[in-house]
This record gives C-alpha cells, structure tokens and sequence, in this order.
C-alpha cells in the first residue's frame, strides 16, 4: 500500500489513524535506495535488538549500525496526528513538498515521489525475475 502525502511549512506530515493502532512514537532512519525507513517504536526496539547482536568486528557491519544509528531519531505524532521529518533526513533522501509513504508490514518506507517513480522504472523490469527467486507463492 502506498500513500501520497503533502508536508507542511514544518517538514510534518499526517499519518491516518489506522497507522498510528500500534503508538504515537516513531524512529525515522536511512532507508536503503534512497529512502527512510519509519518504524513504530516497538519495531525500532526489536531491529535494534537484532542488528545489535551483528559482529561488530567486520567493518561492513560497523558501517551500517552507524549509519543506521546516526540517522535515527525518535518522533511523536503530535495531537493532530503529524509526523515531523528530521530536515538532514529530508535532505538525504531528495525530499521536497510531497512524500510517498509504502507500508511494508509492521513498518514504512517514506520516499520522494520523484526518486521512487525513477526506481520503479528501473527495477520494473527486474520484478518478474525477483518475484522468481521469493520462496512463497504469490
């Protein structure tokens, strides 16, 4: 499911109550492609738990826990149900007025528009073979 949401003067936008049936905190980080990920706190504390637990000895590991950590931050929905934007996130991932926000489980990927439509295109052709190699059946 996706969704297309406009900011507002404050980088916030209103995520609908149905989004919101698991809290009102949210820890926003760099996503991967080009986006941000969005969790629900208890999302975050479970992928901390477990990403916490990755060899600390390889530099390719410690490279992601610190971006993936550096790039955190933890937000509440404020009483009109909004969602800020950390503005060095915004930045990073080439977001100007309009969000697109993907639902993917327990979690979310917030994209601009623009740089979402431009990885689709690309990947489009690549989704037969993806759907190939997933181990379930669609």
């Amino acid at each position: 499911m996706k969704n297309l949401y406009k900011l507002d003067e404050k980088n916030r936008f209103s995520v609908p109550g149905k989004f919101l049936s698991s809290g009102r905190i949210f820890y926003l980080t760099m996503g991967l492609d080009g986006c941000i990920f969005m969790y629900p706190e208890k999302e975050f504390r479970k992928i901390s738990d477990r990403i916490s637990l990755f060899d600390y000895s390889k530099s390719g590991n410690r490279k992601f826990l610190r971006i993936f950590f550096a790039w955190s931050s933890r937000i509440r929905a404020d009483s009109h149900n909004r969602i800020l934007i950390p503005s060095q996130l915004k930045k990073k991932a080439k977001i100007r007025s309009k969000i697109l926000m993907i639902k993917i489980g327990n979690w979310f990927e917030i994209w601009a528009p623009a740089l979402f439509e431009k990885y689709e295109k690309v990947d489009r052709k690549s989704y037969s073979r993806l759907a190939e190699n997933l181990d379930i059946k669609l």
